[in-house]
């Protein structure tokens, strides 16, 4: 491809994608389907061996930043149980479709790459939708990140086998040379990249040059040897060291790179779908590659969620947990797409098969936008319909609420904000009930309070077992705004007390009815446990302290939030 030519296809290509993300923006959907989506146009104008070209540096750098942004399982249980779900839809949705795509008249090979599009999730889209602040992130979504770091994991390792065993003849040097290259990758991590960002004093455009530096010197090195330059480029993402105290400027250069080559591999491989023409429409051809796209969409979007739902069930978790889990599953992953367009490129992949994944793909990635958004409203219906259980036996099982339980305040959350608040009822003599749903705390609530409730905030049969319609006061101490807005929807007589994002939220939900919103930025735990001291005394009625703190919100809206804080 020459620099003409190179020049006048990206200009296509973000003029394209550009314009398609506008509406993105205006109506709050994921990119990803979109850049799909400005692939399709851009696929009418240029040629199929320059997209193949520009796709191939896009999945490199793509990996390189997945590999960078990579992060542990959780703690707690969820490790094993995120395990036991991957291992799961890797064994029976992986043998299922692998079955399957050997039904449908494809040989051994196709049929694996069948099997990995409709079995592997895609984490880029899945946690783009989902909350990222960690101490905000729920059961469910926390299920969800782990499960898709042991897919992507297994997927990397999908890539090496298939480039050891099907694209190499020495298939036992590829794989240990992609072996060596990830180990490298760590000795370099944990030896010397933290001696050159400490060298270079945080400086963005060093760190940038020399994440270009290590990505480009292991593809070479994976050309060489016959790897995979997925390997290569992952094996560079783990040389980057982007943990605190490095954290900041790491993520600051290497997300520049994420920004400009992650369009550029999602709108060339759009482009390399073959979309039938309208007198096409009706023809054996067409009618397979949209059996063959429906097959692989049911599977991601039905099999899936329904065997992550049965195995979190038989873990005992939930049922809004497990199905909410399930639901944050249902796309094709990228690292499906990756190793579709590197069999295409080696000519090993059917070319109806890799037009089905990719439309696939598209289909599934805006049914994941939906799903999030009404995935609740889908529990409700399927508990309504007998589908899914209510979970009440499940809570009060283990749980802890006396019998005799009113006038109480009901904590959500035992953080160090729930722990103050906590210590405050204990002093002043009120009884308490303590709601949370994080595993990591079971023990610690269990040891140290007297009443508690193990459950979901988002259910109402949480807030039942809680004695809620007898509660004095509710003090919610996580800052998420469903969660707040959902404890506000309640028709209790206790009092409230939420927690804010920032200032505009916090109006917003003082308008609701709180009687009053902790803002984190602008209010410590000390002083929630404070005003919830003062409102169990009697020393300040639930007025005064309303018009107090909506005075305080008035002054922050006008002057700005650095002025809050002097507003007592």
């Amino acid at each position: 491809m020459s620099e003409v030519e190179i020049i006048a296809t990206l200009t296509l290509i973000f003029a394209v994608a550009s314009v398609l993300l506008l509406v993105a923006s205006r109506y709050s959907l994921p990119t990803v389907p979109l850049y799909l989506l400005a692939g399709v146009v851009v696929g009418g104008f240029v040629d199929e061996t320059q997209l193949l070209d520009l796709a191939q540096w896009g999945i490199a750098f793509l990996v390189f930043a997945f590999a960078v942004h990579l992060e542990p399982l959780e703690e707690g249980g969820l490790e094993a149980d995120s395990v036991l779900v991957a291992v799961g839809q890797l064994v029976v949705t992986g043998g299922i479709m692998y079955a399957v795509g050997l039904g449908l008249g494809f040989d051994e090979l196709n049929a694996v790459y069948f099997a990995i599009a409709g079995t592997f999730s895609s984490s880029l889209v899945a946690l783009s939708l989902l909350e990222r602040r960690i101490r905000l992130r729920s059961v469910h979504e926390r299920l969800a990140e782990s499960i898709h770091f042991v897919e992507d994991v297994a997927a990397i390792l999908v890539v090496l086998l298939l480039s050891a065993f099907v694209y190499a003849d020495a298939s036992v040097v590829v794989l240990l040379a992609g072996f060596g290259m990830i180990l490298v990758g760590f000795a370099i991590r944990y030896t010397l990249f933290g001696l050159l960002t400490d060298f270079a004093e945080g400086d963005v455009e060093i760190l940038m040059l020399t994440g270009v530096s290590l990505i480009i010197g292991f593809i070479a090195i994976a050309e060489f040897t016959g790897v995979s330059i997925v390997v290569g480029a992952f094996a560079a993402g783990l040389a980057v060291d982007s943990t605190y105290p490095h954290d900041v400027e790491v993520i600051d250069a290497i997300g520049s790179l994420e920004d400009f080559f992650t369009p550029i591999f999602f709108v060339t491989l759009g482009a390399l779908v073959s979309i039938p023409s309208l007198s096409a429409v009706g023809s054996s051809a067409t009618l397979e590659l949209v059996g063959v796209g429906a097959v692989l969409v049911a599977s991601v979007v039905l099999l899936n969620p329904i065997l992550t739902y049965a195995i979190l069930r038989w873990r005992e978790y939930d049922s809004r947990a497990a199905l909410l889990t399930g639901l944050s599953l249902d796309q094709v992953s990228e690292f499906a797409l990756i190793i579709a367009i590197e069999a295409l490129a080696a000519e090993r992949i059917a070319p109806e098969l890799f037009d089905a994944i990719v439309l696939a793909a598209i289909v599934t990635m805006f049914v994941s936008t939906l799903t999030h958004q009404y995935g609740d409203d889908a529990y409700h219906w399927l508990v309504r319909a007998g589908l899914v259980g209510s979970d009440r036996e499940t809570i009060a099982a283990r749980s802890r609420v006396a019998d005799d339980l009113s006038d109480h305040v009901i904590v959500t959350g035992y953080d160090r904000e729930g722990q103050q608040i906590v210590d405050a009822c204990e002093s002043a003599g009120q009884p308490y009930v303590v709601i949370e749903s994080d595993p990591l705390r079971r023990e610690t609530v269990r040891d140290h309070c007297e009443n508690y409730v193990f459950g979901d905030t988002m259910l109402e049969t949480t807030w039942e077992i809680a004695r809620a319609e007898r509660a004095a006061l509710i003090v919610a101490t996580v800052p998420r705004q469903e969660w707040a807005e959902r404890v506000l929807t309640f028709d209790v007589a206790a009092e409230t007390i939420v927690r804010a994002g920032d200032v505009e939220s916090g109006a917003a939900l003082l308008e609701q009815g709180a009687v009053f919103v902790a803002i984190p930025d602008e209010l410590a735990a000390d002083q929630l446990r404070a005003h919830v001291e003062q409102l169990l005394a009697g020393d300040e009625s639930r007025e005064e302290l309303q018009e107090r703190f909506r005075a305080r919100l008035e002054q922050a809206v006008e002057y700005g939030p650095s002025d809050v804080t002097r507003i007592r």
